[in-house]
């Protein structure tokens, strides 16, 4: 049975400095991760494909920056649910998630099953619709065992079954973090198929963020300890350049190879994409990702199913992946699933149903609130 007191032990506050970082990084890696979801339109893998330039900055912001950003996401959700077990306790930490990752998971799920629907009654086109089995609703919904209708969604499942463990994660790395970590590197590269978690690197990440909490590594202290690690990013950008240009299928690679790589990829460009956080919180362009924070949560919600039905759109207009004009679809989605975030946010924010159910109950302050009540409505990484 879960504890419903808190843990008997305190972490340090999280400074402001850390806390516009933390901003601008959900907002950085979240408008990242859009670009991995935007379909191609044809059927061959693109990264199969000879490699043009266009090919190689495809292949850079979706499969090095763009997968690679949830890594982040990870371990800034891991940081903070430490403090949320201090404060509150295990019991009422997860039955938090449950409304600020559950529900989101199911009612964005919900809505898309309904314009799959919509789309097959005009269309007749069936193919996307979930198997009608138990198994195949349930997946549909909360991915059990399969990616779920809005399949970045998944990242809610996965974030929740973090959640669950994070007691016992918490107790192993207040006894013996090396084991902890030696345990997590195994699930990585041995756990794919054991369904709890899709996928399962993320555990990884998430128990190094709250292990950076517990350690209480100062702010500048973790960037100097991060910055040796940029040269590590270069030289895992350059081997994942040269099998892109080499026509090397990375999902054709023997599977713990795979893992091993992507992971490095992954802890490597966490520490590049932490560390530009600093350079833009300087700058203009953080002052504009702090203040689009609020936001990011829908966007990253929101934005698969737009692109899924506004892309058709846009294919017929500028072609498939491959097509001179294809690149002008690639990079106007983003912006307009970032414009869509911004006008459906403040409509679904006038109901209090609908932001309970589409945005964990959290508005952003131009709704019925003033700045200075306003919370993150990034509930996934809290």
């Amino acid at each position: 049975m879960l504890q419903t007191h808190p843990v008997p032990y305190a972490v340090p506050p999280v400074s402001n400095s850390m806390s516009q970082r933390v901003a601008i990084a959900r907002t950085l890696c979240i408008a990242f991760m859009t670009f991995v979801h935007m379909q191609p339109g044809i059927a061959e893998n693109v990264y199969d494909r000879e490699a043009g330039f266009f090919d190689i900055v495809y292949f850079v912001l979706t499969r090095l920056i763009g997968l690679s950003s949830v890594s982040l996401l990870g371990i800034v959700s891991g940081y903070f649910i430490v403090s949320s077990l201090v404060k509150a306790g295990p019991a009422r930490v997860v039955a938090a998630k449950l409304r600020t990752l559950v529900v989101p998971l199911l009612s964005w799920n919900v809505l898309m099953l309904a314009l799959l629907v919509a789309y097959g009654v005009l269309s007749d086109n069936w193919r996307d619709l979930p198997q009608a089995t138990p198994l195949g609703i349930a997946n549909a919904f909360l991915a059990l065992t399969e990616w779920p209708l809005v399949v970045p969604l998944w990242f809610l499942r996965d974030l929740f079954v973090c959640c669950l463990v994070s007691p016992l994660v918490l107790i192993g790395l207040r006894g013996s973090a090396p084991a902890v970590f030696v345990m997590l590197a195994a699930y990585t590269l041995f756990g794919t198929d054991w369904y709890l978690m899709q996928r399962p690197q993320l555990l990884l990440f998430f128990a190094i963020g709250m292990w950076l909490r517990l350690a209480d590594i100062g702010e500048w202290s973790l960037d100097r300890a991060l910055r040796p690690l940029l040269a590590g990013l270069a030289i895992m950008v350059a081997i994942f350049l040269a099998l892109r240009i080499g026509r090397v299928s990375i999902g054709e690679m023997n599977e713990t190879l795979r893992i091993v790589l992507d992971t490095l990829l992954r802890v490597t460009m966490a520490a590049g994409c932490w560390l530009l956080t600093d350079v833009l919180r300087r700058s203009r362009i953080g002052s504009l990702l702090i203040r689009f924070e609020p936001y990011a949560f829908f966007l990253f919600c929101s934005h698969a199913i737009l692109f899924t039905f506004g892309g058709i759109l846009l294919r017929r207009v500028f072609g498939n992946y491959g097509s001179d004009l294809f690149a002008i679809s690639f990079f106007l989605q983003p912006v307009l699933a970032i414009v869509a975030t911004i006008v459906g946010l403040q409509l679904v924010s006038r109901f209090a149903p609908a932001a309970f159910l589409f945005n964990a109950g959290k508005r952003p302050a131009s709704v019925g609130r003033p700045a200075a009540d306003r919370k993150s409505v990034a509930p996934q990484i809290r």
